[in-house]
């Protein structure tokens, strides 16, 4: 399984000229200090530090489809989000950043698409990619079949794993893992995989939990002393210790696998072709664990 751990906001990835040409409209931040400004304009090659793609046949589990060969086209993605989740997503300077739009990115690179993501609160989210208000959804989304039922969609293969795991104020006692929530009270952000795995994987008892609009809510209440613990994935609660270092720490392993995919709309298959042979390859050189290095650092959901 793919280790990551927070560590810092580094890097943001270079995206084609298209790309750059619509940044009016699309969320794409320029890159923390140490890193080269937004370029106006962007080399067709990978970022430095990528790996170059590689020239040959696709593997037999990597074969594209003939639409994903032929690309989109340079259309026009719209991506919906929950700019509330960092380190995958979140607005800086009014800017959407973090590893999905990152990725994404780089999908589009090899897809032949222009990512623009647009934020949308998570309660709705699934609803509003059903009605068409966008194209496809990459929201650090666990890939579950009633997420593809409620939203008309298909998920994309994986393009990253996670845990959930528990977190606490540095100076907790009591809780040492999972197993020790039975009785206490527990924050989560309100429909996420984090809510479910407290109330039935950890056995958390719904009196005792405690739902938020967004994780930032669920962990101020942490820090306020209204909730005993927080239950979230891994890089996020990584990410939390980081900003609030002494502060708070995760208590024992993360409990659960989860693994993240785009959600298109079931009447959009060249996508959803196009999307899947774009992840199959920057699996397949290393990208995309390049970039988790460069976002998460190294932690094991396991």
């Amino acid at each position: 399984m793919r280790t990551i751990s927070i560590r810092s906001r580094s890097l943001s990835i270079g995206l084609t000229t298209a790309l750059v040409a619509t940044l009016a409209a699309c969320s794409f931040g320029a890159g923390p200090e140490g890193y080269p400004p937004q370029p106006t304009e962007v080399p067709a090659a990978a970022p430095e530090g990528y790996p170059e793609p590689v020239e040959g046949e696709a593997t037999e589990e990597q074969e594209p489809t003939e639409a994903a060969e032929e690309g989109l086209g340079g259309r026009r993605i719209l991506v919906g989000t929950d700019a509330e989740y960092p380190p995958f997503e979140s607005v800086e300077d009014g800017e959407i950043v973090g590893f999905d739009p990152d990725m994404m990115g780089l999908i589009c690179q090899l897809a032949d698409c222009v990512p623009e993501f647009q934020s949308t609160a998570w309660d709705g989210i699934f609803s509003a990619l059903s009605a068409g208000e966008f194209d496809v959804l990459m929201s650090a989304i666990t890939i579950l079949p009633e997420r593809e039922t409620d939203s008309g969609a298909t998920f994309t293969d994986p393009y990253f794993s996670v845990g959930q795991v528990v977190l606490v104020r540095a100076d907790e006692t009591d809780i040492a893992s999972a197993e020790d929530l039975v009785d206490a009270v527990v924050g989560v952000q309100t429909g996420t995989t984090g809510d479910t795995a407290a109330t039935e994987d950890a056995g958390v008892l719904e009196a005792n939990m405690q739902r938020f609009d967004s994780n930032a809510l669920a962990v101020q209440a942490l820090l306020n002393g209204d909730v005993d613990a927080v239950v979230c994935d891994n890089p996020t609660a990584e990410n939390y210790v980081t900003a609030n270092a002494g502060q708070l720490m995760i208590a024992g392993e993360a409990f659960t696998v989860e693994d993240y995919g785009i959600l298109v709309p079931n009447d959009s298959p060249d996508v959803l072709a196009a999307l899947n042979a774009a992840i199959a390859r920057l699996k397949a050189e290393g990208t995309i664990d390049t970039l988790a290095e460069t976002w998460l650092g190294d932690a094991d959901p396991e």
